[in-house]
């Protein structure tokens, strides 16, 4: 650096000066270093064991580089996971990328791939789902999982929320902290602007991946990142900020509404998780909503029904006198009746009528289709008379005619027993009844059948495993 003048005094003013501006600019980014990390430290706690979902991206990598640097002054357990999507010519090579900056900083990363599937529902969705699937596979049970969500994210989501017509619950949008069944799941960077973002970025000349598809304004994201929020920031400044404001009122709203109303859905939720609509008949229709939606939350439904599709539950189905079996579908779900009682149903099993399992080696659990579990020969099953020799034990899902079962000396048809044991009609055909050659037996973990020619001097007792009313896809 040359300093003018010839003045030797001269100079050393120069001199003093530039120093002295050089050591305010450096005591500045240190301590803005200093303050980015004290939030990151105060969201993460105790926590010292972390997954970082690190797409290469800008926002991934700014807190990539931020955890490198609290690991330099605080004790954490750092591994990165890479989802690469293959859907551009270059995805390998940034692939490449994200596993070249973890090596360098002695990081371990795990690269899965997604194999792409024609779908017709939205991409974004079905991506960012196969995408977690992936990372809790892969998480660890004492990790916290970190993305780098950032305000802008926040705006955009909350955005999105308004143009699907959602409520409260809906605009609460994103939390810092969020608790996915046994997995803990942050976003440290959520209340930092993505400007901050980029600043910090360039100030520590990072490389980052630019993704073109994050330019693509057909996905309703990027729209609304590229041509809504630009217009209104220029218009009013502080509106992403006030967005993420908003959306923290919605959220701490629906926090006060969740203490009221727990007590009074648990008390009206069954044990199979259906929900009595007693009560839901006898308040007033803004009640009911609320109580229908965090029953459907309370049941692993990410997204509830639409404002018109809550209000169709009540009258096409809790206030449906006309069909026997009414029901609605929404998503991937299906919302049944029976009796007093609402069920929130996943219809994805094909028909079991016609199919017959043959339990040769009863010494081992013998696997049910369709994700049912298993049966078992133990000692703490349902007692049932023990087959003689050379019979043909196996188990069947359908049964016709009337049957003696224990309890009652009368023969029942098998409808009617299903009725006497509250069993919805959706539920009969997963049930897993036991044969011996022709003869039924029992319906695992329900009745046993009585018959004069069976052995009643010994008895053997089997147990079904991921009963269907503790399964959710069933119940």
């Amino acid at each position: 650096m040359k300093v003018g003048g010839s003045n030797p005094l001269e100079r050393i003013k120069i001199i003093k000066k530039l120093l002295t501006k050089l050591i305010k600019k450096l005591i500045k980014c240190v301590v803005y270093l200093m303050t980015i990390l004290n939030k990151i430290n105060k969201i993460i706690k105790e926590k010292q064991h972390f997954l970082l979902s690190y797409s290469g991206g800008l926002d991934s990598t700014v807190l990539l580089h931020l955890m490198i640097k609290l690991r330099e002054i605080k004790n954490i357990h750092l591994r990165a996971i890479h989802i690469n999507h293959r859907l551009h010519k270059e995805s390998t090579l940034w692939s490449n990328h994200c596993q070249e900056k973890c090596k360098k900083y002695n990081i371990p990363i795990i690269i899965n791939n997604i194999t792409i599937h024609q779908t017709k529902n939205n991409m974004e969705s079905y991506y960012r789902n196969i995408r977690y699937q992936l990372i809790y596979k892969n998480i660890l049970p004492q990790e916290t999982l970190l993305t780098a969500h950032h305000l802008n994210d926040q705006c955009e989501t909350f955005l999105l929320a308004l143009k699907r017509g959602s409520g409260p619950t809906g605009l609460s949008c994103m939390p810092v902290y969020k608790k996915n069944g046994n997995i803990t799941h942050m976003r440290p960077l959520l209340n930092i602007s993505q400007d901050t973002i980029k600043k910090w970025a360039k100030k520590h000349q990072l490389k980052w991946i630019e993704d073109p598809s994050n330019s693509n304004i057909k996905y309703d994201r990027n729209f609304i990142r590229k041509k809504i929020i630009p217009i209104l920031q220029k218009r009013w400044p502080f509106f992403i900020k006030n967005c993420s404001r908003s959306a923290k009122i919605c959220n701490e709203q629906e926090q006060v509404i969740d203490l009221f109303l727990e007590p009074i859905v648990q008390k009206n939720t069954l044990f199979d998780n259906s929900l009595n609509i007693t009560y839901l008949k006898k308040i007033n229709k803004e009640l009911r909503n609320i109580i229908l939606r965090k029953w459907i939350i309370k049941n692993g439904v990410q997204q509830t029904p639409s404002y018109n599709g809550i209000n169709r539950i009540y009258t096409d189905i809790i206030n449906n006198n006309k069909t026997s079996t009414p029901k609605i579908s929404f998503k991937k779900y299906e919302i049944k009746k029976y009796k007093n009682t609402i069920h929130l149903v996943q219809p994805i099993m094909p028909s079991m009528k016609h199919i017959i399992l043959f339990w040769h080696d009863t010494s081992l659990p013998l696997s049910l289709p369709n994700q049912l579990g298993q049966i078992i020969n133990n000692n703490t099953g349902m007692k049932i008379p023990y087959p003689k020799k050379s019979t043909l034990i196996n188990i069947r899902f359908q049964a016709n005619g009337t049957f003696y079962i224990d309890g009652y000396t009368y023969k029942i048809k098998l409808k009617n027993i299903w009725k006497m044991f509250n069993l919805p009609y959706w539920k009969r055909e997963n049930i897993p009844l036991l044969f011996y050659d022709d003869i039924l037996i029992s319906a695992l973990g329900v009745f046993v059948t009585r018959h004069s020619n069976l052995n009643f001097n010994k008895y053997w007792y089997l147990s079904w495993q991921n009963n269907i009313t503790k399964n959710k896809n069933y119940i």
